[in-house]
Order: C-alpha cells, then sequence, then structure tokens
C-alpha cells in the first residue's frame, strides 16, 4: 500500500512539474502571470469535470476545484500521497535502545 502512494504521489509530483514549466512559458510569453487551471488542463486531454445535478454541494465543490491552478492542486496532492506512504518512524526513544 505505501509503495502505491509513493508511486501515485511521484506520478503526481510529475505532473504538477510538467504544467508549472508550461505555465512559466506561457506567461514568459504573454508577459504575464497565467496558471492553467484544473477545468482547462482536463479540456486539454479530452475530460472534463463530473457535473452533479441532484447535489448541490457537489456541484459547488466540482466548480470550486475546477478554477484551482494544475501544478499547485497535483503538487501538494503529490506531497500528501508521499508523505502518507512513508515509512514510519520507530516509537522509541533513543536511549532506551
Amino acid at each position: 500500500m505505501r509503495l502505491l502512494l509513493r508511486l501515485i504521489g511521484t506520478m503526481c509530483l510529475a505532473i504538477c512539474v510538467v504544467f508549472a514549466v508550461g505555465d512559466i512559458a506561457r506567461s514568459l510569453a504573454a508577459e504575464t502571470t497565467r496558471l492553467l487551471t484544473v477545468s482547462e488542463a482536463l479540456i486539454l486531454i479530452g475530460a472534463s469535470l463530473p457535473t452533479a445535478p441532484d447535489s448541490a454541494t457537489l456541484a459547488v465543490v466540482t466548480s470550486e476545484v475546477g478554477r484551482w491552478p494544475v501544478a499547485i492542486t497535483t503538487g501538494v496532492a503529490g506531497l500528501v500521497l508521499l508523505v502518507l506512504g512513508r515509512t514510519p518512524r520507530s516509537r522509541r526513544r533513543q536511549s532506551l535502545r
């Protein structure tokens, strides 16, 4: 399980780097800061955020997540997954060994 979490976390960080480099290049070309949002990134790959007609709360959450920058979102998700997948530290004190 830890290996899977670390693998997915590493892939999220790789996606973060790819989109961050694209954001930097686009910002330099346009001479203004421009970050790609999650919904724009999903449109680029031919997908979209799921719509939730029966739940207003889920609709608000998906619309809010769609406005987040994809590089920052995947970077944070990758770091969280890497922390969750790390090996637990020993709980014994050094002085008791």
